[in-house]
């Protein structure tokens, strides 16, 4: 009973349990059943507002969006037209700055060929020619060809007049009268004139009877400028010249015209004035394409304003005053032009550009209202967005219905921290942007274009990290290994034009050279290039040696790069030219007859970062190959251009600049092609005006007297030289006085002065000695070194009357020497050139100065050269001597002077007869009272007196290689000098001055013969040249024999018996260094380069000078065969 109760009380309880868990799931059901009947409507609800909220924001962003664009591309329409228009106005502004600059270049040539004509015409015939009372034959030639060159009407010259003296003469002159007054003491009558109509109304005007040129016409007077007028017109001073009657607006230019080509002479003899119109300033600027633009032209405050519209390539004339359309003033574009025309006014001309109605209307971009975008966009947006909510809705009524089932097993299955994790929101999208953009490629052009701005970066790409070579056990490192891991730095630029540019002559040059002279010139002219490049915007890419290397077309694209790198080129050339020139007196001879040889070619490049120890940028590719064939196959002082290149001027509008070459060119690798050359029109002009003035300047040479040299002052002299031999004779001043300073530093450092009797009186009787090989002498006496007398000469200045007087004796030495073929001047100069580098070379020899150091150096130097580096006296007087050894010399040898019987080799006793003659001219000019300073500078006392007349006489002397006396004598000292024989009471004091007697003539018989010993171009120049002057000998009877029969054995002999024993005896003095090994393998080289070719060269040079040839001067410009 008890288990039953139990049971049943057990029983109980379950059916209690039972019944309660069935209420609470009833109750539980329930209440379930109200919260899934609730979560539709929570959910529709929640829904909605979202939706009307996510409608509207999606509405406006579209809306926003549509009028973002809009905005964004109706400003990139304006700002894409207004960059248009400003290159537009860049491109007229510089358009018309180049007109001008090559009409002015070509004006200033046709007055610079009057002047020539002038002092040619002056010499031929009387003085009476000279300006400004000269009549041109050939300007009307010279003025047609200016007329088409230039594009202008009319061009004239007038001669300016002062006073009524000068005045009178003129009318006397001209057989005319000067009209109108003009009311001032100056005139400048129109005399000649060229115009494309026949009109002679202008003769002897007056131009200063126009007030609103005069102040232009003083000006050029003043200052021997160039000047450019106001707005004027022509006709009012020329008449009706122009071939029609259509409105033109014009302006005068005017550039002086000088008496003469003396660069301290300004003096105005006349003004050449040309008539231009403005209109040829704009022609052709644009092509067709092209919408009109309006131009207006303004003088500033003056109040002048003149239209024109540009239309394409042509030029229409609108008329007076500022016509543009007002509707576009916004959009001005103001230039001030002419900025480096000297116009001698208080106007300044600009130009303005406005875009014309035609322009606004064919360039506008956007042609809709910007409601209109907005409205389409918006309506799209609300279409797609409806569709979407539709689509949503039925996929989220399926998927509800599915949740509610599901709810309560997911909510009891899953922590509420597990499933906001299962339904959380994914990866920043922010960060994933960030990850896409680090991974994502960079532009290879950017990274170049960046690589070349950033010095930076440059210095890093240097940087090398070893890093283990892949799979190597022993762990090897590999420098700069991870650079790989990135891409290089480079891309390929399809439209660039590439420059090979070198200098002609420059290795044979430089073998005569310091290597600082060297680099002097590449420094000075790359650095000019670099200046050209910069503001020409063109790349430099490298130089090698030479050759300067550059392109265009990268890494900024331009359509231009052909045009801009032929405009580079010609600069580069003509500025070549000029410090070619410059540096002559710097640097030595032939400086001045180096020339640039440039090659143009034009096609796709592969550019980049050769990544590396020392990192370079490279350019790679058959473009860079064919530049560089096309500047070898070029010729000196052009730019030689391929036929990609000339394409591409010809299509810029540049057909004149493209002149086709006659001969087809070989080049590697392609066979035979077409090439052009880069041609300028004011080249054959200017080529015309220098051989004019090459010409006048010979005849004024010839015609002066040369027993009236002595009284000529320095500027008269120098100005009566041709150019190339003033630029030998300001050379060489600079040559003697570096070498003056050190003589007059020691002489301050000395303690005491020797003082004998009157320097004047020992120069009478020094002048008295006539036969100076009587005075020659087996030891030259050098002073012993003296510490105390060491100072440093850079500060040293040389008094301006002492260089005056300097400048003025090496002109009378330069006039003094025969326009000869071999032994002239320049011959002079280039064995004083040599001579300069033999003594640089022992003066600082490189196996001494490592040897000794401080207060020990200049006296290791001393005992090293013998004394001849401690003495500046020496070196001074080594110098002059080879300086004169060959003045007056008559172009024939000693052994024809004798034959001949000629004053002077009856006068020296038949012995070394030009040499003495060379001597005692150059010392009785040095001696005239002139040159009273200059001679105190050299020497103060006896002994220095004698020292430098010994030293001159022992020097020019050693240059008779021919005298069997004097050359057994030499060959004597050296012998003695050098241990290869014995002497009697040798002291250690003459064997120092011996050794040093026997070096300095062994130093300047070098040099007299340096020019075989130096590079194969420099041995074959002068070896042609001494075959010239052989020959005219021959063939105008002063040489029994034919020189060209025994030319080629003579030389091979010479070389042997000569040359070769000379060079090893320098090297064996053992004082010249380097040199000494330089001469030695020069000669041999030359010798071999000779008798593999020097039969062949022969027979050239025969044909050359043979008696056919015999009135042709090819010598004058320097060629070599």
């Amino acid at each position: 009973m008890h288990k039953d109760n139990s049971m049943n009380h057990t029983a109980g309880n379950n059916s209690q349990l039972s019944t309660f868990e069935d209420e609470d799931h009833s109750e539980g059901s329930g209440d379930h059943s109200h919260d899934n009947n609730n979560d539709g409507v929570e959910k529709s609800g929640v829904f909605l507002v979202p939706r009307i909220v996510g409608i509207l924001i999606f509405l406006l962003a579209g809306a926003g969006m549509a009028a973002g664009m809009y905005v964004l591309l109706q400003g990139e329409s304006e700002d894409n037209f207004e960059n248009q228009l400003t290159t537009f106005a860049d491109q007229i502004s510089a358009s018309v700055d180049e007109s001008f600059d090559h009409i002015h270049g070509l004006l200033t040539t046709l007055s610079t060929s009057l002047t020539a004509d002038s002092l040619t015409t002056a010499t031929i015939n009387s003085t009476s020619s000279a300006l400004p009372y000269h009549k041109s034959d050939t300007f009307d030639v010279m003025g047609q060809n200016f007329l088409e060159e230039a594009r202008v009407p009319l061009v004239s010259w007038s001669p300016v007049i002062h006073g009524t003296t000068e005045l009178n003469a003129w009318e006397e002159y001209s057989k005319l009268m000067v009209h109108p007054s003009g009311g001032t003491e100056t005139y400048a009558p129109v005399w000649q004139t060229v115009t494309k109509q026949e009109d002679s109304s202008s003769a002897n005007y007056n131009l200063y009877a126009q007030s609103a040129i005069r102040p232009n016409l003083e000006a050029v007077s003043e200052t021997s400028l160039h000047s450019f007028s106001d707005f004027v017109d022509a006709t009012s001073v020329y008449g009706s010249f122009r071939s029609s009657e259509t409105e033109v607006f014009e302006s005068l230019l005017m550039v002086p015209l000088l008496k003469n080509f003396s660069k301290t002479s300004t003096t105005v003899s006349g003004i050449v004035v040309a008539v231009l119109p403005w209109d040829i300033f704009f022609h052709h600027i644009f092509h067709d394409a092209v919408h009109k633009v309006d131009v207006v032209l303004s003088d500033g405050h003056c109040g002048n304003r003149k239209t024109m519209t540009l239309d394409g390539s042509q030029v229409v004339i609108r008329g007076n005053g500022d016509l543009h359309d007002e509707r576009y003033t916004h959009l001005a574009e103001m230039r001030n032009f002419l900025s480096a025309t000297t116009t001698h006014s208080d106007c300044e001309f600009s130009l303005t550009v406005y875009p014309s109605h035609e322009m606004m209307v064919q360039e506008e971009k956007i042609p809709f209202p910007p409601y209109v975008p907005i409205i389409a966009v918006t309506a799209v947006f609300s279409v797609i967005f409806v569709l979407y909510d539709v689509l949503l809705r039925r996929r989220e009524q399926k998927v509800v219905g599915e949740a509610r089932k599901t709810n309560a097993i997911l909510s009891a299955l899953f922590p509420a921290e597990v499933h906001n994790r299962l339904f959380g929101k994914g990866t920043d999208s922010q960060e994933d942007d960030a990850i896409m953009q680090k991974q994502a490629p960079e532009s290879s052009k950017y990274r170049l274009k960046s690589y070349l701005a950033n010095e930076d970066q440059k210095a890093k790409a240097n940087e090398h990290v070893s890093a283990p070579l892949a799979g190597d056990a022993n762990h090897t490192t590999v420098p700069g290994a991870d650079m790989y891991n990135t891409r290089p730095i480079a891309d390929l630029f399809p439209n660039t034009t590439i420059m090979f540019a070198d200098i002609a002559g420059f290795t044979a040059w430089s073998s005569v050279r310091e290597p600082s002279q060297v680099f002097t010139l590449l420094e000075t002219v790359y650095s000019a290039f670099d200046a050209i490049a910069k503001r020409r915007k063109v790349f430099k890419v490298e130089t090698v040696g030479d050759c300067y290397v550059a392109v265009t077309g990268l890494p900024e694209p331009r359509s231009d790069h052909a045009f801009a790198m032929a405009k580079f080129a010609r600069e580069c050339l003509v500025r070549f030219n000029e410090l070619s020139k410059q540096l002559e007196m710097k640097l030595g001879p032939d400086t001045g007859d180096l020339a640039m040889r440039a090659g143009l070619h034009s096609g796709p490049v592969t550019a980049g970062v050769l990544r590396g120890d020392k990192s370079r940028f490279q350019l790679f590719g058959d473009t860079v190959n064919q530049a560089a064939r096309i500047e070898g196959t070029g010729q000196r002082n052009k730019v030689h251009l391929s036929s990609e290149t000339a394409e591409l001027l010809i299509a810029a509008g540049k057909k004149s600049w493209v002149k086709k070459r006659e001969e087809i060119v070989t080049a590697k690798g392609k066979g035979e092609i077409q090439t052009y050359w880069l041609h300028s029109p004011q080249d054959a002009m200017i080529e015309a005006s220098q051989n004019k003035i090459a010409e006048s300047q010979r005849m004024s040479i010839a015609s002066t007297d040369s027993s009236n040299l002595d009284n000529m002052a320095l500027e008269a002299l120098e100005q009566s030289l041709p150019p190339k031999v003033l630029r030998l004779v300001r050379w060489n001043v600079e040559i003697l006085k570096k070498l003056l300073q050190p003589v007059i530093a020691q002489r301050h450092g000395q303690a005491t002065r020797r003082k004998g009797y009157s320097l004047e009186k020992r120069e009478k009787e020094l002048s008295r000695h006539k036969q100076c090989l009587e005075e020659v002498t087996e030891i030259i006496d050098l002073p012993p070194y003296d510490q105390k007398a060491y100072r440093d000469s850079r500060k040293v200045e040389i008094p301006p009357e002492v260089v005056r007087e300097l400048q003025h004796f090496v002109c009378i030495i330069a006039s003094l020497h025969r326009d000869n073929k071999f032994h002239n001047f320049e011959h002079a100069s280039h064995v004083t050139m040599s001579v300069s580098k033999l003594l640089n070379r022992i003066v600082a020899p490189d196996e001494v100065i490592s040897r000794r150091s401080g207060n020990d150096l200049s006296m290791s130097l001393h005992d090293h050269t013998y004394g001849i580096t401690s003495d500046p006296l020496t070196q001074f007087s080594i110098v002059l001597a080879a300086l004169i050894h060959d003045v007056d010399h008559n172009g024939v040898s000693n052994f024809q002077l004798i034959k001949e019987q000629a004053p002077i080799a009856a006068f020296f006793k038949q012995k070394s007869v030009a040499e003495q003659n060379s001597i005692v001219l150059a010392w009785d000019n040095l001696m005239l009272p002139k040159y009273s300073l200059l001679r105190r500078t050299i020497y103060t006392n006896q002994s220095e007196l004698d020292r430098f007349r010994q030293i001159l006489i022992n020097n020019v002397l050693a240059t008779d290689i021919f005298d069997k006396e004097l050359q057994g004598l030499r060959r004597s000292r050296w012998d003695k000098a050098f241990q290869r024989m014995k002497t009697v009471d040798r002291s250690p004091l003459d064997d120092i001055n011996r050794k040093a007697t026997i070096v300095m003539e062994h130093l300047i018989q070098a040099s007299d013969v340096s020019h075989t010993m130096q590079h194969w171009h420099v041995y074959q120049k002068w070896n042609e040249r001494l075959f010239a002057e052989m020959m005219e000998a021959y063939q105008n009877g002063r040489m029994d024999k034919d020189p060209s029969l025994n030319w080629y054995q003579g030389e091979l002999g010479f070389f042997d018996n000569y040359i070769i024993p000379l060079a090893r005896k320098l090297e064996e003095c053992g004082v010249f260094g380097v040199s000494s090994d330089e001469y030695l393998n020069y000669a041999m080289e030359n010798r071999r380069e000779w008798a593999k070719k020097g039969e062949d060269v022969v027979q050239k040079m025969v044909t050359k000078y043979g008696p056919d040839q015999s009135k042709r001067d090819s010598m004058s410009n320097g060629e070599v065969l």
